[in-house]
């Protein structure tokens, strides 16, 4: 079903089915929207009270349903903090598609121990608390209860809300909004008719813009991408940046060793928002893919799922399993049980960004 609303919201090539449940979407489209917009002006008229945090506080998120590459450049940002300026930074998550109660309070990292796993903490926490060293991971829907926790417990200076353009409560230094380059605003309409989680006024509340272009994994590459940024750009006079997606390198989930891989007929599954820039990828690196297997984002990988898959790739004849770096984090509980009868791997992405462009000016003035 997830992947039938992204074709609704994103695809170019419609059938006259889709155009009239794109229609008939739009319908509820309008309760969304005024909703969201009647709660943003609330907000702006001081109605709703937002909550200022004794810490220097930065939000990155978007306007549209995931995929945009929030929680890696979230990461990079987090990193850049901590090593540059040496400041105690918490990152706050929501949670999404992670067992714990969002209600609560979670800590998913101290910076040195993880305390939770995949499954519990949601693939994105538990990925950033394996990759930030020294830096504190924590979910719970309620961003000023959570950033009060951080800052009281763990004496956080920074606050790093990944995904939170739409939670205005918390006051912010630094409001970053995140827009692809490639795939854009889809058809330009709200939820659930669209990608959108509100319209695209709301793009003058950020500070700055990241506009993050797949053209490395796209099987297409967008003629329009440049003509694209420069609109976003002078209609809305926002200071904006170019992050580009990258491969990392391929690496053995069971050890963390980085291969160089010589395998060519490959199996590849991914539960992500956008799997296609995935399988585009290993395809542009010349991989032959016998098949990809296609989960909805967040799916929570179970040993009968692995399992399967081993049985099916072997069944194709494929060399080895591929898989992303987000995917490959709900393995772990239990990829040791498992006879690997052929080898399961991962891909990094790594980001092309300048970030002391974005960050220097604003951090160093207020912190």
């Amino acid at each position: 079903m997830k992947q039938y609303f992204t074709k609704i919201h994103y695809s170019d090539h419609k059938s006259l089915l889709d155009a009239i449940f794109e229609n008939f979407l739009s319908v509820f489209s309008v309760p969304y929207c005024i909703g969201s917009s009647l709660r943003n002006y609330l907000y702006r008229i001081n109605c709703l009270k937002k909550t200022k945090l004794p810490a220097y506080v930065i939000s990155i998120g978007n306007l549209t349903t995931g995929g945009t590459g929030k929680t890696p450049l979230t990461a990079e940002i987090a990193k850049y903090i901590k090593n540059k300026y040496n400041k105690n930074v918490a990152v706050l998550s929501r949670g999404y598609g992670g067992q714990l109660s969002t209600k609560d309070v979670n800590i998913i990292s101290d910076g040195k121990n993880i305390y939770s796993t995949a499954h519990l903490a949601g693939d994105e926490p538990y990925w950033m608390a394996s990759n930030l060293d020294n830096i504190i991971v924590m979910t719970g829907q309620d961003r000023v209860k959570t950033g009060n926790y951080a800052i009281e417990n763990f004496d956080a200076e920074v606050l790093i809300l990944d995904d939170g353009f739409q939670h205005i409560k918390l006051e912010r230094d630094l409001n970053i909004l995140v827009i692809d380059a490639n795939k854009k605003f889809g058809n330009g309409k709200i939820l659930p008719a669209g990608p959108l989680r509100e319209s695209l006024s709301q793009i003058n509340r950020a500070d700055k813009i990241i506009f993050v272009d797949k053209n490395g994994f796209d099987e297409k590459p967008a003629t329009d991408n440049t003509s694209f940024m420069e609109n976003i750009k002078t209609k809305f006079n926002k200071p904006s940046s170019i992050c580009k997606f990258k491969n990392g390198g391929i690496f053995n989930i069971k050890s963390s060793e980085e291969i160089d891989l010589s395998f060519k007929n490959v199996y590849t599954f991914a539960g992500i928002a956008q799997p296609e820039f995935f399988f585009n990828s290993l395809k542009q690196n010349d991989y032959n893919l016998v098949y990809n297997r296609l989960f909805s984002d967040h799916h929570l990988y179970t040993k009968e799922d692995l399992v399967n898959m081993i049985k099916e790739a072997s069944s194709l004849n494929a060399d080895c399993i591929i898989t992303t770096e987000k995917d490959a984090v709900k393995l772990l509980a239990f990829i040791d049980e498992i006879n690997l009868r052929i080898p399961v791997y991962a891909q990094k992405v790594s980001l092309d960004i300048e970030l002391e462009k974005i960050l220097d000016e604003n951090f160093s003035n207020k912190i």
